[in-house]
């Protein structure tokens, strides 16, 4: 199977999670002036509209699973992770977001486990927003997304990236995550809205 039947597998699986088959968009960072002719990296990213429901959007990265994540099992295997994100249906700048997740996670600097934080993920894209960075947690909106998958050679994983302000990103490095997403549920933050209120 070659690379191009391997996004199509995955934007098909990710369909039946979403309701429908996704539009699939290619994203590729900037060219780095160190890379001495490197290509830049892509990443793909599948649109849901509709998932979770009407006046949503479900966004999921299809490959990002090759890229470094600098975890392993309890056996030596490599965990791999793919993010996946909600928002609004006319907010299509989330697709831009998670790839530019994916970017960071691509520079190798990241321990990513569940309650990473990827400063700027939202800024980089979007300035004006309120929320600027992303929240990396177990997906808690998707009943049929498979989080973990344990084949021979690795374990995939699923993260959802929830948009944080900055208020909450320093909140987070005080008190921990763990407070900060009690306080999220707490609070009820609508995840969806990329300009929600901070809950700190």
């Amino acid at each position: 199977m070659d690379a191009t039947d391997d996004i199509r597998e995955a934007a098909r699986r990710i369909g039946e999670v979403f309701g429908a088959l996704p539009q699939v968009l290619q994203f590729r960072a900037a060219v780095d002036p160190d890379a001495d002719g490197e290509e830049p990296d892509e990443v793909f990213v599948a649109v849901g509209d509709g998932c979770p429901g009407p006046g949503y959007a479900s966004y999921a990265t299809l490959d990002m699973s090759r890229f470094p994540t600098n975890v392993t099992t309890d056996d030596g295997r490599p965990i791999r992770t793919e993010l996946i994100t909600v928002g609004r249906a006319d907010y299509r700048a989330l697709a831009d977001v998670l790839a530019q997740c994916a970017f960071a996670v691509a520079s190798g600097s990241f321990h990513l486990t569940p309650n990473t934080i990827v400063p700027n993920a939202v800024r980089e894209v979007d300035p004006d927003r309120t929320t600027r960075h992303a929240l990396l947690v177990v997906p808690f909106i998707w009943p049929d997304l498979e989080i973990l998958v344990d084949r021979e050679d690795d374990v995939t994983t699923w993260l959802q990236a929830v948009p944080i302000t900055d208020a909450e990103l320093e909140f987070a490095s005080r008190r921990g995550v763990d407070e900060l997403f009690a306080r999220l549920e707490g609070a009820g933050a609508d995840v969806s809205d990329i300009d929600r209120p901070s809950v700190i």
